[in-house]
């Protein structure tokens, strides 16, 4: 059986939150769990536009980008940029694997982290929120993820 994973992108903020969760690695015992398999942050303020990539390819390191079942993006209220930029990445990617792009806004995401025990990450959240509605059979398109602003 082939391992799965999910890829997590936070970057309504000046700090670029990724996160990368295993996805049932125990399925013969519990076939909703999955576990954070990596997750890091880097302070970029400003920079977030132009370390993107970079921080992302590092990040994903030698994983095949086929490995990927879905990808969680958080959608906003925050930096406009680093938002824009964060959705327009998660839709490429969404779009050319053909997963699942589930668009969290930061308000959810933020009342998950806190509610959990103990806190969640924000990347953590994000991934949580997404994988409950992978697992309820909600598979959006890379073309959902796009907040609408009116």
């Amino acid at each position: 059986m082939t391992t799965s994973f999910a890829l997590a992108l936070h970057t309504t903020t000046t700090k670029l939150e990724l996160a990368i969760a295993e996805l049932n690695p125990n399925s013969d015992r519990n076939p909703q769990i999955y576990s954070i398999h990596k997750q890091q942050s880097w302070e970029l303020g400003r920079e977030l536009s132009l370390q993107l990539h970079d921080c992302l390819g590092l990040f994903v390191g030698d994983r095949a980008w086929t490995d990927f079942a879905f990808l969680a993006i958080a959608t906003g209220i925050g930096s406009f940029t680093g938002t824009r930029i964060g959705i327009v990445v998660a839709r490429t990617i969404g779009e050319q694997l053909n997963i699942p792009v589930y668009g969290i806004d930061c308000q959810t995401i933020i009342s998950r982290a806190q509610q959990s025990k103990p806190a969640l990450s924000l990347s953590e959240s994000l991934l949580a929120i997404a994988h409950d509605q992978w697992q309820a059979g909600i598979y959006p398109s890379w073309q959902d993820a796009l907040p609408i602003y009116e």
